[in-house]
């Protein structure tokens, strides 16, 4: 399930932090929440485009959306170059 390999980056994190991954979680959940209730505009646009269910996201399912991202953005800078 794609899911755990969310978990296991926050086990990585949690690892690497010494903290309890529950740590992490709940910081990921706090940067949801402040994201999601953001008043910029930007934040807005792309929180009403990525919750297209009407539900919050997990804290797994946005280091995945997170990671796949940046892997796409990584790749087309590597051709720009």
């Amino acid at each position: 399930m794609m899911e755990n390999e969310g978990f296991k980056t926050m086990e990585m994190v949690a690892l690497r932090n010494g903290v309890p991954v529950e740590e992490v979680r709940k910081e990921i959940e706090l940067a949801i929440d402040a994201a999601m209730t953001s008043p910029d505009r930007d934040a807005r646009a792309f929180w009403d485009e990525y919750i297209q269910s009407g539900r919050r996201p997990t804290p797994e399912e946005v280091i995945l959306y997170a990671q796949e991202w940046l892997a796409g953005y990584m790749a087309g800078r590597a051709l720009k170059e």
